[in-house]
């Protein structure tokens, strides 16, 4: 069986928290922007920064043409993180409060895979938050929070509702639904606005040991599933399949693969027959499209 393939132009998107190793690594002139680069949108239909593929095509206008208008916009997306400094202490709504509240299709649960060792903070006493905040101690936000070293490899799992902050020096794989909702809770000082009523209307209860996985080859989701290697029954039965490589370079970027036997008509995309041995090491995300 020959499967097809197609490469996606990333996005760089400058943050105050980012690595201003992605700017050197990727080439950022100082003229397109003085902050370092945080995030690079590998795959996204969100018209915040929609990618193209290599063959002119913008990732809606091929998703479209796979699932018929089923998804407003393709539904998930997926990043390159990379970090110099605390995220903010965070959260994001779940598709419920999305569409009553924001008007958006989707809420925003998502995952990580670390490229590197790193940390990341979460609240899981929402309760003990709300008392903070109502007693003007969120200043002292750190005291009720849960900090968490892990290991180059370890999946992290963060639904929707989870209030979480990543920390300095990480370098993740994020994949989440196709949304940009955040509500900023807490931003360790800087002067960024913050969204605290809608954040504890969304913000649940989470278990540390409920969303960290260390030692395994794959993360399932409700919404996508992440894994190290893919079998050939699993490449056979899944329409869309995306690479994500797991060594950073110049000319990173996350590659569709189609099935020819559920896609029809991409015969001038690249094929190859050995898929799997053709692809470097890195992130399968599968278990996204229902069609």
């Amino acid at each position: 069986m020959a499967y097809h393939f197609v490469k996606i132009l990333p996005q760089f998107r400058p943050m105050v928290w980012g690595n201003p190793e992605l700017n050197n690594k990727f080439n950022i002139p100082k003229t397109e922007t003085n902050l370092p680069i945080g995030e690079v949108w590998l795959l996204s239909g969100h018209p915040l920064y929609e990618t193209t593929l290599e063959n002119g095509l913008t990732i809606n206008q091929f998703g479209y043409n796979i699932y018929n208008g089923k998804y407003p916009r393709f539904p998930i997306l997926i990043k390159l993180v990379s970090t110099n400094q605390w995220l903010s202490v965070q959260v994001h709504p779940d598709d419920e409060y999305a569409r009553n509240v924001e008007n958006e299709p989707w809420g925003k649960s998502e995952a990580w895979y670390f490229l590197t060792d790193g940390e990341f903070a979460i609240c899981e006493d929402v309760e003990k938050m709300r008392e903070y905040i109502a007693s003007g101690r969120i200043n002292k936000l750190d005291e009720i929070l849960t900090f968490v070293k892990v290991k180059k490899g370890t999946f992290v799992n963060i639904p929707a509702g989870t209030v979480h902050a990543l920390g300095p020096k990480s370098t993740v794989i994020e994949v989440q639904q196709s949304s940009d909702l955040t509500y900023r809770i807490y931003d360790w000082g800087r002067p960024r606005e913050t969204h605290l009523e809608k954040a504890l209307q969304v913000s649940k209860n989470v278990s540390l040991s409920n969303i960290v996985f260390e030692n395994i080859g794959s993360l399932k989701t409700k919404y996508f599933c992440m894994q190290q290697v893919l079998s050939q029954d699993e490449l056979n039965k899944n329409t869309l399949i995306v690479h994500i490589p797991t060594q950073i370079s110049e000319k990173y970027c996350a590659r569709l693969i189609i099935n020819e036997n559920t896609c029809k008509g991409y015969d001038s995309y690249s094929t190859v027959d050995n898929l799997l041995e053709e692809l470097s090491a890195g992130i399968f995300v599968t278990n996204f499209l229902t069609i």
